[in-house]
């Protein structure tokens, strides 16, 4: 048995090798009949320090375009390579040699292993200020070593299934130890692009990085425009002040796009999940009573019609239907609606007379027309909601942060993040050893099997658990210029790489 299991993993490791040596770009670079592209995105990063904040809109814009890992994923969510131009995996899992490609930082000094040593042992790190929002990351890692100035090794402690994945990731990505005291407003990287300005409340400009270690970008600039309106921003698309829309929130037009010429949409893969996160740690929501109340009283059919007109899956667990996150279990019969058990269970809670609960809604239109589709139906057993809604960085240093709210309203968009459930520290402060023990041992499994077995049980404690209301998973929604080409078709990752983009 333990033989036969040994050579699975072997196998499995053989072809992820095999996979390694592929070319994450082009080998030409086509020609752009135009040069400038804009891209109309909701969120504006409260930093450019990709490494220093959780805030999705930094890895939007930057991961990939001016700062870069030593792998990357592609819209499918498949491990390419980036700066390391392959890598090699040993037979148990546990050591991962990267061979890097010859680069140069955007202010002309070289990249080398040195700078993957740094960036990573400063993620790890719990002294480093501002923690890196992952650190969890890294906590399979044992420890880094530079062989030379274009080989890194990196030895983890046990075989871990989601660490080279999580490594593709926005907070992975590699700084330079010269530049990362000022990354936080004029970013250094190694990608194809380079910090240009940032235009506060306004828009990002990233330039063409000349001297690029890969094949040059076709573009000479990309402007990413922030726009929260979800009407300003399919006005701003047909009347040609931006060229794409990175991310669909008001999907009541896309007909409208979708039978012009001028114009194409992207319908991917379910991606991000939508949830009603709630405060296990405090307040009316600590109660599993009140959480499972809540569970029964939201009906997700009336999010996904009257938010996404349809465009999203149901999901019952922190886990969305695509091929990043294999462990996914259909669970949205947990908890199927009904009113009368939610009344029940307030009033086993205490809250007979009724009960009145804190809803934070950042920008986004999800939030805030999920706000009032939840505010009504939680009316409905008795659950008068007071909302109120914040700007993005409130959100992170209020309810992220502190974890000062009842309810929110938020898309988890990065993925594999189950394992925050493990977290008792997390913004949802849930607390259940069990649970984090399956998550840890689920990770170190070798055998696919017994991994999404155990991921499975934590999926299911967790649904019971009620920690939050898993909503619905968004499809993947962007509308581009018909004549814009390279630009991602889907993404299971937040950024949006450019690097191969060109207006044909």
């Amino acid at each position: 048995m333990r033989a036969s299991r040994l050579a699975l993993v072997a196998v499995a490791l053989i072809l992820a090798v095999a996979c390694s040596s592929g070319s994450s770009t082009t080998s030409t670079t086509p020609t752009s009949s135009k040069k400038t592209l804009v891209v109309g995105a909701v969120l504006e990063p409260p930093t450019l320090d990709v490494t220093a904040n959780a805030a999705a809109g930094i890895a939007e814009a930057l991961r990939d375009n001016v700062y870069e890992g030593l792998v990357r994923t592609d819209p499918k969510g498949k491990i390419l390579p980036q700066l390391a131009r392959s890598y090699d995996i040993s037979a148990d899992g546990r050591t991962v040699t990267f061979h890097l490609v010859s680069a140069r930082w955007h202010d002309g000094s070289p990249f080398t292993a040195a700078d993957v040593k740094f960036s990573w042992e400063r993620a790890m790190d719990k002294a480093t200020t501002p923690p890196n929002p992952h650190r969890d990351y890294w906590a399979p890692v044992d420890a880094i070593t530079v062989v030379d100035d274009h080989t890194v090794k990196v030895a983890l402690k046990q075989y871990s299934d989601s660490w080279l994945f999580h490594m593709a990731q926005g907070s992975a990505a590699i700084l330079s130890p010269k530049s990362i005291a000022a990354d936080k407003d004029t970013p250094v990287g190694t990608g194809p692009f380079r910090f240009s300005r940032w235009n506060r409340g306004d828009s990002i400009v990233l330039v063409r990085n000349e001297n690029y270690w890969g094949p040059k970008a076709p573009l000479q600039q990309v402007t990413f425009k922030y726009i929260t309106d979800a009407n300003a921003m399919n006005n701003a698309l047909t009347a040609g002040d931006v060229d794409a829309i990175s991310a669909v929130t008001g999907p009541e037009q896309l007909a409208a796009f979708s039978s012009s010429k001028g114009f194409k949409v992207l319908e991917g893969k379910p991606s991000g999940k939508i949830i009603v996160a709630m405060n296990n740690g405090s307040g009316a929501t600590k109660d599993l009573k009140v959480r499972q109340a809540i569970s029964y009283a939201l009906d997700r059919k009336a999010f996904i019609d009257g938010v996404y007109l349809g465009h999203a899956t149901a999901i019952g667990t922190h886990a969305v239907p695509n091929d990043s996150e294999p462990y996914y279990l259909d669970l949205t019969g947990t908890y199927k609606p009904d009113r009368a058990r939610a009344r029940q269970l307030l009033s086993e809670a205490g809250f007979a007379s009724g009960l009145s609960l804190r809803l934070s809604l950042p920008p986004p239109a999800y939030a805030r027309r999920g706000g009032e589709i939840l505010a009504s139906q939680l009316a409905e057993v008795g659950i008068k909601v007071q909302t109120e809604s914040v700007e993005f960085p409130l959100w992170l240093d209020k309810v992220f942060g502190k974890a000062n709210y009842d309810l929110t309203i938020i898309n988890h968009v990065e993925p594999r993040d189950i394992g925050n459930y493990g977290n008792s520290k997390y913004y949802w402060r849930y607390d259940n050893p069990q649970v984090a023990d399956q998550l840890s041992r689920a990770d170190a499994e070798p055998d696919a099997k017994k991994r999404n077995d155990l991921y499975g049980q934590a999926e299911k404690q967790i649904s019971q658990d009620a920690v939050n209301v898993w909503v619905m998973s968004p499809d993947s929604l962007a509308v581009i210029k018909s004549s814009l080409k390279g630009y991602p078709e889907s993404r299971i990752a937040p950024s949006i790489y450019l690097g191969q983009a060109y207006f044909g």
